[in-house]
């Protein structure tokens, strides 16, 4: 069975306030909380207003994590005893970080019993694992019956941190009481995890085990004579094989470039071909070998490969198209920094994901917020079984485009904002058809458009895609989302109908993991200062509640966004939200494009100035300028300019003497190539001869 992943899908890996990882299920024996357990939370509970979380871990600055347990041979378990669950208003919910030790190479097991204060068992709580030197490494499961076993955990001796909590819906009170039962397991052959015991992808015969305390443990548990006598080739082969097949998937380059003979340019990594943006690049695998990973990290196995190689000319998002009527393709991607030079070794570590989801004829993908001047490598290759040739298409030509869209402007992802009180939480500000009084409920958030090139004059964008970050509050029902963009004028407010721009609207989009609500346009949108909206409707009128109906719909725009525009006075700073109400004026009506019905004005109010006061503040550590930014990213490309005085070779608006120097210095070389035949030479003298004197 083929298996698909969405290439740049987010990572599991960052716990933060609001966080919701993968969903799983786990029970084992009788939900029961341990009455002694050896170490206690030393938070008192649930989250007061005004004191400071002294367990609060990664989501306090500084980072404050509670001390428990040593995990050794001699004592191989401990447990944590605590509570956890939403107070009683639901606004902020109370994150347990604790670290223990480990003296040497095992396995470490994590069990969680929580029952809530009437007895009953929890069915919705979080269990994170991972670094508490390194906040990006925790990841973890929700679970939704109890006890929770995580999933065991191959360790080296050092610190390591445990968390609980509850998930983002407030269902699970305060104090509901948890125990956490930690232990090790040592592997029963010692030489297994001894840095000294050799690397587990490869065959040492003089010596038993290998490097990796888990694949040696795995192969071993199958093969004892790999733990015995000797790691041989076939210890190492097993070692090679995905997990999902009883392997580690150890994953060990192998390609000569030029063998076979046959085999395409690109066959190898390490000699991928490097493409521009926006081209197409022609290939065939039919005679390609395999070099790169089927390793596990791809859910689907990838034969007759070859690379292709292509930088990003900034930040933004990296798309790879590939077309082949013979074959279904798989495609992956890989990070290889600041070079060109690829290293096989590599790719294993450098893997970002990896694509499945046509049949034969093609492929495509995308890598958002790739890094300005790095290099990604992408693999193509057919999916299936060597063994069942013509299966699932065979190799042959295609060709690969790479194309890409610039950040045009990026106010990084949210982050939490703290109440007068101290509790931080992901604040949204409502925005939508909320109640029958506030059917036009907006914000207008400022925002810029530099100059693509920096050369002066004021350039455009072709907006391709703008992603506003926020969440659908219970109760609503959200089918558009609506969109307008109005011109700004230093601070001033919109003008509710004359300053607008453009609008829109789309079918209410799945949002990601922080929130992000893509919203594809084909806009081109000047240099300059604007404020945009984003606001959800059901169906019919964008500023009713679905007609007038008792239905309302909204979508909570983020704020506590890092960087971005803030409007700012004397009294300090503030946005502007929409302060209109029913009624009609068609003098100051707006319709949303891909609507019929107004959004009136009936008052001329418009917009009226908005401030949080006092109700929330920067979280300790925070930045105060990030309290009433919204979190918002617009993607596009420039405008591509049409050279109406191609002669005018240095462009100084005059087709001249110092142009017919530059050519004829070009001479012969094909540097200068005004007729498109790749040579400089009369044909192109003649050009620049026909379009002497001032520029039209």
């Amino acid at each position: 069975m083929k298996s698909c992943f969405a290439l740049g899908g987010v990572s599991l890996s960052t716990v933060v306030l609001g966080s919701l990882l993968t969903t799983t299920m786990s029970l084992s024996a009788q939900c029961v909380i341990n009455p002694t357990p050896s170490f206690y939370q030393n938070d008192g509970g649930c989250p007061v207003a005004g004191v400071a979380d002294p367990n609060g871990g990664c989501n306090v600055v500084p980072n404050a994590f509670q001390a428990t347990g040593a995990l050794s041979a001699a004592s191989p378990s401990f447990s944590i005893g605590g509570s956890m669950g939403y107070d009683a208003a639901g606004a902020s919910r109370d994150l347990d970080w604790y670290t223990f030790t480990v003296d040497s190479a095992c396995f470490v097991n994590l069990t969680v019993s929580a029952v809530r204060a009437d007895g009953t068992p929890s069915a919705d709580f979080l269990v994170f694992f991972g670094d508490p030197a390194n906040c990006d490494s925790f990841g973890g499961y929700q679970y939704l019956a109890c006890p929770a076993v995580f999933p065991e955990q191959g360790v080296s001796a050092g610190t390591y941190s445990v968390v609980v909590t509850t998930s983002f819906v407030a269902t699970e009170p305060c104090e509901t009481a948890y125990t956490i039962d930690v232990s090790a397991r040592y592997s029963i052959y010692p030489a297994c995890g001894d840095p000294a015991a050799g690397d587990c992808g490869l065959a040492h015969p003089a010596t038993v085990g290998c490097a990796d305390l888990v694949c040696c443990d795995t192969v071993c548990v199958v093969n004892p004579l790999c733990c015995e006598l000797a790691w041989d080739q076939a210890c190492a082969s097993q070692a090679q094989v995905p997990p999902a097949s009883g392997g580690c998937g150890v994953f060990v380059y192998n390609c000569t470039i030029g063998v076979p003979a046959n085999a395409p340019s690109n066959d190898c990594a390490t000699n991928a071909t490097v493409v521009a943006i926006e081209s197409t690049t022609a290939f065939d695998n039919t005679n390609a070998t395999t070099d790169g990973p089927n390793n596990g990290q791809c859910g689907a196995e990838t034969y007759s490969d070859v690379w292709v190689i292509a930088q990003a000319p900034g930040a933004g998002n990296m798309y790879c198209y590939v077309n082949s009527g013979s074959q279904d393709v798989v495609l992956s991607a890989y990070d290889n920094g600041t070079t060109t030079a690829v290293v096989g070794t590599e790719l294993g570590n450098n893997f970002m994901g990896c694509v499945d989801v046509a049949g034969i004829g093609g492929e495509a993908a995308v890598l958002p917020n790739v890094v300005d001047g790095n290099w990604y490598v992408w693999r193509v290759g057919i999916w299936g079984n060597p063994g069942t040739p013509g299966g699932a298409g065979v190799p042959g030509a295609g060709d690969v485009t790479i194309v890409f869209e610039r950040v045009v402007y990026d106010t990084g992802t949210h982050g939490t904002v703290c109440s007068a009180a101290g509790a931080a939480t992901n604040l949204g500000l409502s925005s939508g058809a909320i109640s029958a009084t506030s059917t036009q409920r907006w914000i207008a958030s400022p925002f810029t458009v530099t100059d693509p090139d920096g050369a002066g004059a004021a350039d455009s964008w072709d907006l391709t895609m703008m992603q506003p970050e926020g969440f659908a509050p219970a109760g609503v029902i959200n089918e558009k989302l609506n969109w307008i963009i109005w011109n700004r004028v230093n601070s001033d407010k919109p003008l509710y109908a004359t300053d607008q721009v453009a609008s829109g609207q789309v079918v209410y989009p799945t949002l990601g993991a922080a929130g992000e609500a893509p919203v594809p346009m084909a806009l081109n949108l000047a240099a300059g200062t604007y404020y945009a909206t984003f606001f959800a409707s059901a169906v019919g009128n964008p500023c009713r509640p679905n007609d007038g109906q008792l239905i309302f719909s909204n979508f909570a725009w983020f704020t506590g966004a890092p960087a971005g525009d803030i409007s700012t006075d004397a009294t300090g700073q503030f946005l502007w939200r929409s302060a209109t109400q029913p009624g009609s004026g068609p003098a100051t009506e707006v319709v949303v494009a891909g609507t019929t019905t107004p959004c009136t004005n009936p008052t001329g109010v418009g917009f009226a100035r908005y401030t949080l006061g006092t109700a929330y503040v920067a979280c300790p550590g925070g930045d105060p300028q990030s309290v009433l930014r919204v979190a918002l990213h617009v993607l596009g490309n420039p405008e591509t300019a049409v050279n109406t005085c191609p002669t005018d070779l240095d462009g100084n608006g005059v087709t001249d003497a110092a142009d017919l120097a530059m050519l004829l210095n070009a001479w012969g070389t094909g540097g200068i190539d005004l007729n498109g035949d790749g040579l400089t030479d009369a044909a192109d003298l003649a050009v620049l001869l026909n379009g002497w004197g001032p520029c039209p």
